[in-house]
């Protein structure tokens, strides 16, 4: 069984609950997620399932969606709902003009320092360890990318936003950040992923239903194909020889391409197929992608990052 789950994870799950199941159900050991989800969040989590577990860190950089519930007035010092809550303020007449020209600055690429209870090493050593021991240690910022903070709804000292931004963005940071700017505190209360990539919660599985589809033994057809996952790569074709070259890691000259789709300059990766063994490596692009498949162009066109076969 080789392929990706979309799973709705289950509020009190760690990540790695969901891979322990999987392993335990499916009986494979080949199988790992892409991309942390909190025990008390929900939502999207990827799976990877044999083969694909080799293209797990190209899904790990999608873009991320996100709805959380941001309550002001309270800081607690793990920055969720699962803290001890250390300040309270009043919050006043907060008003969505002023929520919204103070999540201004924190659109666009912006600096985040990891939260003490996170899974970030310092010298080899997980932050939340330290945090237990009641310690605090200075932490180096970290470059995120935040293209969309929306508001959906206010009730009361609550705010329901909706966030897109890329991997290895905290948005319990972000509340917690939001509500420092504001001068009133604040703290992430509820956290749903909506999307990663182009793979939707509306279509995720949860895990009764896994259960039911390999009692009934469908689940092999609830697999999303690495090559589908990948769909926003540009893709060349090659035939034999060169089949064999790229699965012991060799190049591609621009004649041995014989098809292409999508647009693609230099130095973006792309997938290397064949018609029959369908995805066969990830590769990079020499020169724009347009020039690739030339009669007598014998330039190295594709080098290979990640041989998958």
């Amino acid at each position: 069984m080789n392929g990706i789950l979309n799973i709705d994870k289950p509020h009190g799950w760690t990540s790695h609950d969901v891979v322990a199941k999987l392993r335990s159900l499916l009986k494979i050991r080949r199988i790992g997620h892409t991309g942390t989800l909190d025990p008390a969040a929900t939502g999207v989590l990827l799976i990877c399932i044999g083969k694909a577990t080799r293209v797990a860190e190209y899904l790990v950089a999608r873009e991320k969606e996100y709805r959380a519930v941001l309550r002001l007035g309270e800081t607690t010092d793990t920055q969720d709902g699962t803290g001890q809550v250390i300040e309270q303020h009043d919050v006043g007449n907060i008003t969505k003009p002023q929520l919204q020209a103070v999540m201004r600055q924190f659109t666009g690429d912006i600096f985040q320092m990891p939260p003490m209870y996170s899974a970030v090493k310092i010298n080899g050593v997980p932050l939340y360890k330290l945090a237990r021991a009641g310690q605090t240690i200075p932490r180096p910022t970290r470059p995120v990318h935040i293209s969309h903070i929306g508001i959906d709804a206010i009730r009361g000292t609550d705010v329901m936003l909706n966030v897109t931004c890329s991997k290895g963005t905290y948005v319990r940071t972000l509340c917690h950040d939001i509500g420092a700017a504001l001068a009133i505190g604040g703290h992430m209360r509820h956290l749903t992923r909506l999307r990663v990539g182009s793979f939707q919660r509306n279509q995720s599985l949860t895990i009764n239903t896994i259960e039911q589809l390999h009692r009934e033994r469908r689940l092999e057809s609830s697999l999303h194909h690495t090559d589908d996952a990948l769909h926003d790569f540009p893709a060349v074709d090659v035939i034999e020889p060169t089949v064999t070259r790229v699965r012991h890691g060799g190049g591609i000259r621009a004649e041995e391409v014989t098809a292409i789709l999508g647009s693609g300059r230099s130095g973006m990766l792309v997938r290397i197929r064949e018609l029959r063994r369908g995805l066969l490596a990830i590769g990079r692009l020499s020169y724009p992608i347009v020039e690739l498949g030339r009669h007598g162009d014998t330039r190295m066109a594709v080098t290979i990052e990640k041989v998958l076969v």
